[in-house]
């Protein structure tokens, strides 16, 4: 079909009519004739969207195209710059409020719920559910294999597929945790080797404060018992496994959740921050001159227990054998430290785990039966998260007495019915419930119970505690109040944390993605300053800053323009940053000219969105796309060239020009033209966040210009840009969090509920909790869809 006559193109100059003739059928028609359909017809297809004779009268009927629409011309991508006709921004802008009021309308009568599959517990859930069953810390989280991931995010039920290597470690992993909740654990001795991961040169965080390096174990002792513990050294050149010196004490444990460290002292000890506890051991002195790392030449190692140095050892020089192998001389680093145990073992001891799961203990025979129906019953209803009947608890009371006539003790055969509950599919998976009668593609209400547990997965990833299962029973959780009550509780309530490490980690694609910071190393000869403490760092500042604006129910909006961060000596010194001393994190408030402040002046973005030896337009301005804009580019063709670094005509080109060329060919300037701009304006920012003027001896030029016609300079011109539009970085943060919340992607028919949410979190600022709650009352988190038959 062709394009319409320009006289047409000349109605849609902006004017008092352009907003009033959009608004009809055929304004709206005359718009994708004039502006989109000379390239989406049904000849050419391009980018496989065809809007040639698509009614925009019946806009909800084709909304999976009409949403595609709204994101490329809200962004100004569409038409491209060279197109023939191309309407300006306030045509466009006019269009797409059209194209949303009609959509939204639409889906105000009609909202989309989406379908979810049954969902597995992932390793965190099943942990804290463990946790809040048996009060009791889950310890054998590394025995269960780590879940697979969608979305960017670690529970989305389509990627927490079951297999026989999973099912092997769920039953392991329920006896070695029932007999430990109940003091039935195995007292054969054991060793559990624990390997030194992080920076051994500088201080690490959850450390003492004056040390440096070393390992740091929280450990759940499961019996009153002694335990050896031991510290191998590592001398340079030689493998964790080769240190042949170590160090070793025995020291009684109580039963229970304990940390060891293991970790040399800083003869120049910090004075900000709390210090080892010397009590008892007449003080802490390294002693002797100091070497280039500030710690005695004859230094000491330091074993620690619950905080409190209880053994301390002269380190001396390297051994023979040690020399033997090569070892160099230098500071000592720590290989590993071992515990073994236990030795001397006592009886089971009255842990607070053994408390809450024995809520009463027969005296008689007679009373064990319904003191067992009762246990039971309420270990059910914890672990099932919802009420029991007495037909759920039949088959574990009567193997309960099976066990015991088998000659199991009352704790033993209780103890193994807690296995069985902890490998019931009721447990491990997040099961919901169809209504009688309902048909596919039917939407319906879920119950209070599994809106309980949706309510807590996301707050907590940790099921329902008492009162949210309470108020279920009552059906309480429908009433407004009561369920906006219980989200303030729950958000004030420390298992929120989970939300904050979980998903914040996960939100901006710092953990669990193509490019974060664990999988990442510069390239040591380019940038030799670099090692794992800095990189641990960089983790922290995020986690902090991260957690700063969600405790404080600040605006998400903050992310990006806060004048803030979380600082260390060694960060502020790495940013260029004065008058921060010392190991400890805390908030430094930036001058208004400074880069820094919010997410894009951070290492943890920077470092893993660059090449080991040079920075990335590229992978920045991807990152920008996808997580702050929800505007992924598509994935590159096969077939694309290598970036070319050679010089051209004898000049080492900048890493721009470098890009500049690479996009002269068509095939990838499509993409590049969208990703590169963003990046541009960060490349001050080298592979370690480090500010810069020069690249290969050429002043950075940090002008980004946008496919849209807009154009910027620097980290401070990509904020204000960002910040002009919050509707966008809101409305990707809104999908982000649905995400998460409903455990399932996002498709273009959940688009009218992600603009809701932004429109009534406006007034207040687009506050995280305000977010929070539009989640929680929107209908995909309120109601089930059952899926439609496949045609």
């Amino acid at each position: 079909m062709k394009a319409q006559p320009a006289q047409t193109v000349a109605a849609f100059a902006p004017g008092p009519d352009t907003s009033a003739r959009l608004k009809t059928p055929a304004g709206r028609t005359a718009f994708v004739q004039t502006y989109c359909v000379g390239c989406h017809n049904a000849r050419a297809k391009t980018a496989g969207l065809v809007l040639e004779g698509i009614a925009t009268d019946r806009l909800p009927e084709h909304a999976v195209i009409w949403e595609k629409v709204i994101k490329r011309l809200g962004a100004g991508e569409m038409p491209p710059r060279n197109a023939p006709r191309r309407p300006d921004m306030a045509v466009s802008k006019a269009m797409v409020a059209e194209l949303i009021e009609g959509l939204d309308f639409g889906a105000a009568k009609n909202p989309h719920v989406g379908h979810t599959v049954i969902r597995r517990l992932n390793r965190l859930e099943y942990g804290n559910a463990v946790r809040d069953l048996l009060n009791v810390e889950f310890p054998y989280s590394a025995e269960l294999p780590r879940d697979g991931g969608a979305e960017g995010f670690d529970n989305i039920a389509d990627a927490l597929s079951i297999s026989p290597v999973l099912v092997d470690s769920y039953l392991k992993v329920a006896r070695k945790v029932s007999n430990l909740a109940l003091g039935q654990a195995d007292p054969s001795p054991i060793t559990e080797q624990f390997f030194a991961t992080r920076s051994q040169a500088t201080w690490q965080e959850g450390m003492p404060f004056g040390t440096r390096g070393g390992v740091l174990v929280r450990k759940y002792f499961p019996r009153d018992a002694e335990y050896d513990l031991r510290a191998f050294l590592l001398p340079a050149n030689l493998s964790p496994l080769e240190g042949v010196r170590f160090f070793h004490a025995r020291v009684p444990v109580k039963t229970g959740p304990h940390s060891f460290i293991v970790t040399f002292p800083q003869a120049r000890a910090q004075a900000e921050g709390p210090v080892p506890d010397l009590s008892g051991l007449g003080g802490l002195s390294s002693g002797g001159p100091l070497d280039a790392h500030g710690s005695a030449v004859h230094p000491k190692i330091l074993f620690l227990l619950d905080g409190k140095v209880f053994k301390q050892f002269d380190v001396g020089a390297p051994s023979a054998s040690e020399a033997a192998l090569g070892a160099a001389a230098g500071p000592p680093i720590l290989g590993r430290a071992e515990i073994t145990g236990p030795y001397n073992v006592g009886p089971p001891a009255d842990t607070a785990s053994r408390r809450h799961v024995l809520i009463c203990t027969p005296k008689t025979g007679a009373q064990e039966g319904p003191c067992a129906n009762r246990i039971l019953s309420t270990l059910l209803r914890r672990a099932w998260r919802r009420d029991v009947s007495v037909k759920d608890v039949r088959p574990f009371t009567a193997a309960f007495s099976k066990s015991r006539a088998g000659g199991d003790d009352f704790p033993s055969a209780i103890a193994g019915e807690l296995r069985n509950i902890l490998v019931s599919p009721a447990f491990l998976f997040r099961l919901e419930f169809e209504p009688a009668g309902a048909k596919p593609g039917q939407a319906f209400a879920v119950n209070d119970f599994e809106l309980a547990s949706r309510l807590s997965f996301f707050l907590w990833s940790a099921p329902p505690d008492d009162a949210l299962l309470n108020l279920a029973a009552h059906r309480q959780l429908r009433n407004r109040a009561v369920l906006d009550g219980q989200v303030r509780r729950m958000l004030a309530d420390q298992k929120s944390n989970a939300l904050i490490d979980n998903f914040a980690g996960q939100w901006l694609g710092i953990r669990n993605s193509d490019h974060d910071l664990e999988g990442f190393t510069p390239d040591a000869a380019a940038y030799g300053a670099y090692d794992k403490a800095l990189g641990d760092g960089f983790a922290t500042e995020a986690r902090l800053f991260l957690q700063s604006v969600m405790r404080e129910n600040r605006s998400v909006m903050d992310v990006l323009t806060a004048n803030y961060s979380f600082l260390n000596e060694r960060l502020a010194d790495n940013y260029g940053i004065e008058g921060v001393k010392g190991p400890g994190f805390r908030r430094v408030t930036f001058p208004a000219d400074s880069p820094r402040g919010g997410i894009l002046g951070m290492g943890a973005f920077l470092m893993p969105n660059s090449h080991p030896a040079t920075t990335s337009p590229v992978y920045r301005g991807k990152w920008i796309l996808t997580y702050l804009m929800n505007a992924p580019p598509s994935p590159p063709p096969p077939g694309v060239p290598p970036l070319n670094a050679e010089p051209q005509n004898g000049k080492v080109l900048t890493i721009r020009e470098q890009m500049e060329r690479h996009r002269a060919n068509p095939v990838c300037a499509t993409c590049h033209s969208r990703m590169d701009p963003y990046g541009f304006s960060l490349e001050n920012f080298d592979v370690m966040g480090r500010w810069r003027d020069a690249d290969s001896g050429t002043a950075i030029d940090a002008r980004a210009d946008l496919v849209s016609g807009l154009n910027f300079t620097g980290p401070a011109g990509l904020k204000q840009n960002l910040a002009a539009s919050p509707e966008v970085f809101v409305g990707a943060t809104v999908a982000r969090m649905m995400t998460y919340a409903l455990g399932r992607p996002l498709d273009a028919l959940d688009q009218p509920t992600v603009r809701q949410i932004v429109n009534q979190t406006k007034a207040g600022n687009y506050r995280f909790a305000d977010i929070i709650l539009g989640i929680i009352h929107s209908a995909p988190f309120q109601k089930k869809q059952i899926e439609q038959e496949l045609p």
